[in-house]
């Protein structure tokens, strides 16, 4: 069985916040687009029916499969195959930031969606980037071509095309933000990395995590957004 200790220690913690974001989910049919190793799809599907979507085949050699659920490799073209209104939750998380053609995906999702469906993104947000730079990495220019608009880089996927929130509804007045969460508010500032990996001070900067993470002060400087959509 995969534990979530094997993940770095942010991404741990990452992971755990959107889950609880996302709620007690069972008994329903649910696509993760942009997968990667599986490890959310993989989350799910111990208690739902789970479609996971990865193009990168490097992605899925050692993916996360403890519970089953189907596994295809591809891109947006592969969703072809499913019917109008097929699922009851998309995840995409991550994904749309290393995307030219965002609204050709965000349609597409929405086209498979059922009414009254939720559509889960989680998003890098420019402004908590900004201070990651200018706080964090002591990098003063990156921080002024950020606030230029100018996108960043990843270090495994290439450059960030930062996108802003209202940008989705934009692409597809179809779907409805009914809910923004902040992530990573306070973790990337917090200098004692030493603690990062406990499990108590894990609980603990979860808990404010998701205290602040629907307070705009807080929310509007957080590393990431969670966007939560219905149709």
């Amino acid at each position: 069985m995969r534990s979530l200790s094997e993940l770095g220690e942010w991404e741990r913690l990452l992971k755990k916040i959107i889950w609880a974001q996302l709620g007690d989910i069972k008994g329903k049919y649910i696509l993760d687009f942009g997968s990667g190793e599986g490890i959310t799809a993989n989350h799910f599907a111990k208690d739902n029916k789970v479609v996971a979507v990865e193009p990168w085949e490097e992605m899925l050699k050692d993916r996360w499969q403890d519970y089953e659920y189907r596994q295809i490799q591809g891109d947006v073209s592969k969703l072809s195959e499913f019917e109008d209104n097929a699922f009851d939750v998309i995840i995409c998380h991550n994904v749309l930031e290393y995307i030219d053609d965002k609204k050709a995906i965000i349609n597409e999702l929405h086209r498979v969606l059922k009414p009254g469906g939720t559509l889960s993104i989680a998003k890098h947000n420019r402004a908590g980037r900004v201070m990651q730079m200018a706080v964090l990495l002591d990098d003063m220019e990156k921080a002024h071509d950020l606030l230029d608009g100018k996108d960043s880089a990843a270090s495994k996927f290439g450059a960030i095309r930062y996108y802003e929130d209202e940008m989705v509804t934009q692409w597809n007045p179809g779907l409805k933000l009914v809910e923004c969460y902040g992530i990573r508010t306070f973790w990337d500032l917090q200098q004692n990395q030493e603690k990062h990996n406990l499990e108590e001070w894990q609980e603990k900067m979860m808990q404010l995590e998701m205290r602040v993470s629907q307070i705009d002060e807080y929310r509007n400087i957080a590393f990431f957004h969670h966007l939560l959509f219905t149709k």
